[in-house]
């Protein structure tokens, strides 16, 4: 018989490698500071619940970016809601902030899981939060007052989920592999002080890397106007795609039509290899210095 997810307590510290003025990432890389082994302790990671210190691992291997990922393995020890979290309050230094990651867990019928965005480490209210059921897989996103149920997610595969959190226009929103899939008001508490990757440890676990912490700048209109410009082509293509656009590419990421990463490029040319891809349409996610886009591709 299983339960409903509840928010939880605990207290953590700091420590992470900034990538640009903007953005934080955190890949669980040796560079980073990170060991392989348990994560609790690390970077100021700190485990809650009773959960054990074997479970949430620093490992090498899963990664989407670099060599190590996040492991959280279950061996239904605890059979109650536990996790590891992160005070992320020093790196959020505006009134919008970006949080993305990429995500896979293990299987269905096993645990419930849940990512949480908390308003700050007393009460542990929700700003933001997902939720994946252990049935049958879906996303429930929770609203500014509720939970509300999105795409059924498959087991096994990466997807790339993003949480936009924006004081200044009091909104939030919800992404996944780069498309919306909810935007509306945010709810009482809109804070960003807290992430926590959350399960209830019934025998299946997740794995998580490529942690983006991104404070949005406001634009003003003439700024806007200023948005960089990007191209592919050709489309179709055969056996090699050529991306234009103005900013160093600094990651590029291919989805097929399931949702599914099927390729993930750190620091790339801006021609890429297509050739050993299946035919069929893709989505292309390209991250620059400058901006972030999605584009629509054929492989012939």
């Amino acid at each position: 018989m299983k339960k409903i997810l509840f928010s939880l307590v605990t207290f953590m510290s700091i420590g992470v490698l900034s990538v640009s003025a903007q953005t934080t990432k955190i890949s669980f890389e040796t560079s980073e500071g990170y060991t392989l082994g348990s994560l609790g302790g690390q970077q100021g990671w700190s485990a809650w619940g009773g959960i054990p210190a074997t479970n949430p691992t620093v490992a090498s291997s899963n990664a989407t970016d670099g060599v190590n990922s996040f492991t959280m393995l279950s061996e239904g020890d605890v059979l109650g809601f536990c996790g590891i979290e992160k005070n992320i309050s020093s790196l959020v230094t505006g009134d919008d902030v970006e949080i993305s990651f990429d995500y896979k867990f293990d299987a269905i019928d096993g645990s419930d899981y849940e990512i949480a965005v908390y308003n700050d480490g007393v009460d542990y209210y929700y700003t933001a939060a997902l939720r994946v059921d252990y049935e049958t897989g879906t996303l429930e996103y929770r609203t500014g007052t509720a939970f509300a149920n999105g795409p059924v997610l498959n087991p096994n595969q990466w997807y790339n989920i993003k949480i936009s959190i924006k004081k200044s226009t009091n909104t939030l929103q919800y992404f996944l592999n780069g498309t919306q899939i909810y935007t509306g008001n945010l709810g009482t508490y809109k804070n960003a002080q807290i992430i926590d990757f959350v399960y209830d440890d019934y025998g299946t676990g997740f794995k998580v890397d490529n942690i983006l912490v991104t404070n949005l700048a406001v634009l003003g209109t003439d700024e806007v106007a200023k948005k960089e410009t990007v191209t592919i082509s050709p489309n179709p293509a055969t056996d090699r795609l050529n991306i234009a656009t103005e900013g160093k590419i600094s990651s590029i990421s291919i989805f097929d039509t399931k949702g599914s990463l099927v390729r993930s490029l750190s620091n790339p040319d801006k021609t890429i290899n297509i050739s050993d891809l299946s035919t069929g349409n893709y989505l292309l996610k390209v991250k620059t210095d400058k901006s972030e886009f999605t584009k629509k591709f054929i492989k012939k």
